[in-house]
């Protein structure tokens, strides 16, 4: 078995937790996932399955969209309602501040990381170091921000929902912190649906009764993604037999054609997908970039 299957993780669960859970349903050892999300959130979390695993960091997964419900009047230490409340304050953000505000952080822009996060600073990570009440300086990423809008907004409870696309490493903790502060009052999220994610739509997913499920059906296997449908976008090429068996143990193959992509899909005679190569225009030739048989 293998390939990718998108699950809805569900609230509670880190995402080690799930990848722990489906490997007692799929009795495989080889499972691990793309794009990490916290125990709060919900929504898309790619699973990869068998020989997908060896995808971990080839998978594309630059662009992702989230639902972020957030409310205003309120700071915490996790930048989430799941943590220790700082400040609560009565807030009067009205929806036209609230566009004002969010025009700022379209595009490119510098986020600093969250102070309860995974990011390591000397070797250590910053969650450990806020729990023990260590005071270190965050650093900043440049994240891209792409889409950004107000799904819904109660100004009544001073509270909204986001439509969020994103690049790779942007909290959203952060970036509610961040409008809450820009505006005055502070604010928190409240909830997180990741709703794509390595091109995988929430409507594509699955939960894990379902995967259990499939299993038990012997149906599971008809529900993975294959491995090459996330290169559809790198220019193929199809070996013979013998560049196959060159191919796989590990030879350089001659260039014939210049490609338009800086990484190529290198299929076998029959069609079936054996990896990624990396052509060299100087050599003329295409290396191995990475076998995923």
């Amino acid at each position: 078995m293998n390939g990718v299957l998108g699950i809805n993780k569900p609230k509670g669960f880190t995402s080690f937790d799930v990848v722990a859970k489906l490997r007692g349903i799929l009795q495989i050892k080889k499972i691990g996932h793309a794009g990490t999300l916290d125990p709060m959130a919900t929504g898309v979390l790619p699973i990869l399955i068998g020989k997908a695993v060896k995808l971990c960091d080839l998978i594309p997964d630059e662009y992702k969209e989230y639902l972020a419900t957030f409310r205003f009047g309120i700071t915490t230490d996790t930048f989430d309602i799941t943590g220790k409340v700082l400040s609560q304050v009565d807030s009067s953000v009205t929806p036209e501040s609230l566009t004002t505000c969010l025009v700022k952080y379209m595009g490119e822009f510098l986020q600093k990381v969250p102070a309860y996060s995974a990011v390591k600073v000397d070797g250590r990570k910053l969650y450990d170091l806020a729990r023990r009440g260590e005071q270190v300086k965050r650093p900043s990423r440049v994240v891209t921000i792409t889409k950004l809008e107000i799904m819904d907004y109660n100004f009544e409870k001073q509270e909204g929902l986001l439509l969020v696309g994103c690049s790779k490493g942007t909290y959203l903790r952060s970036l509610v912190s961040d409008i809450g502060q820009d505006l005055g009052c502070g604010a928190t999220l409240t909830e997180l649906v990741r709703t794509q994610s390595c091109g995988i739509k929430l409507e594509q997913t699955f939960s894990l009764n379902d995967a259990e499920e499939m299993m038990k059906a012997d149906q599971l296997s008809r529900q993975l993604i294959p491995m090459e449908r996330f290169f559809c976008d790198f220019d193929e090429v199809r070996l013979t037999c013998d560049d196959t068996r060159k191919f796989c143990s590990g030879a350089k193959l001659p260039l014939l054609t210049e490609p338009k992509t800086e990484l190529l899909r290198i299929h076998g005679l029959d069609g079936s997908f054996l990896g990624l190569g990396r052509p060299d225009s100087v050599q003329k030739v295409i290396k191995i970039h990475k076998l995923l048989i």
